[in-house]
């Protein structure tokens, strides 16, 4: 069996460990290699793939695609909304933002989580780029002095990811990637089913959110 996600609902933070290096105005084709097709629910479709850490250890990559009638802009300034964040990242307790720049970001948030997992919070750092017909978010974990390490709140390590937004006739297609460090805590049985709808729920009602302001 392959290990469990030690960061289960890290999910909801809005890509493969070493993100893809093209430039980004070209944003490139959407990634298609080795993922697999394991959850497709009103219009999100979840994808996963796993590669070797080392010989030992494996980690799994989820992937995410929808589509919603919107503009690249508007979907960004969503994900730095703080008045927003708890409303679409599920099972949220607490999103806060500190801007640095137009185009960089630091965003802070807690989880409240159901048994058997503990309460967790990360810290993560945003960078986004246009061009022409295409937004590319790319986020990291980071540490920042407005967000010290709590008491017994768990704060999650190893996050990285990207969203990619490309525009088209039809709408707004977006990808959303994410992969965190993987542990033996937890097995995917019990796991995976908490990944999987959460992340639906959560990438739905973001689009929901967009469709509203449409």
């Amino acid at each position: 069996m392959k290990p469990g996600i030690n960061c289960v609902l890290t999910l909801l933070v809005c890509g493969f460990c070493s993100i893809s290096t093209d430039s980004y105005g070209k944003c490139g084709e959407p990634d298609t290699v080795d993922f697999v097709l394991v959850e497709e629910n009103d219009g999100v479709a979840l994808y996963e793939r796993w590669y070797s850490i080392n010989p030992d250890q494996q980690a799994r990559e989820i992937k995410a695609t929808f589509a919603v009638k919107t503009q690249p802009v508007d979907a960004a300034t969503l994900i730095r909304d703080e008045s927003r964040g708890r409303q679409w990242n599920k099972n949220s307790k607490s999103y806060e933002i500190v801007s640095q720049s137009e185009n960089i970001w630091f965003a802070y948030i807690e989880y409240n989580l159901p048994w058997p997992v503990s309460n967790q919070d990360c810290v993560l750092e945003y960078h986004q780029e246009y061009s022409e017909n295409c937004l590319r978010i790319e986020f990291k974990e980071a540490d920042h002095p407005s967000f010290p390490v709590k008491k017994r709140i768990q704060r999650i390590n190893d996050i990285s990811g990207k969203w990619i937004f490309r525009e088209s006739d039809e709408g707004l297609s977006i990808e959303y990637y994410i992969t965190t460090t993987p542990s033996s805590t937890l097995p995917t049985w019990l796991t995976d089913p908490i990944i999987r709808n959460n992340l639906i729920e959560t990438l739905q009602e973001f689009r929901s959110i967009l469709e509203e302001r449409d």
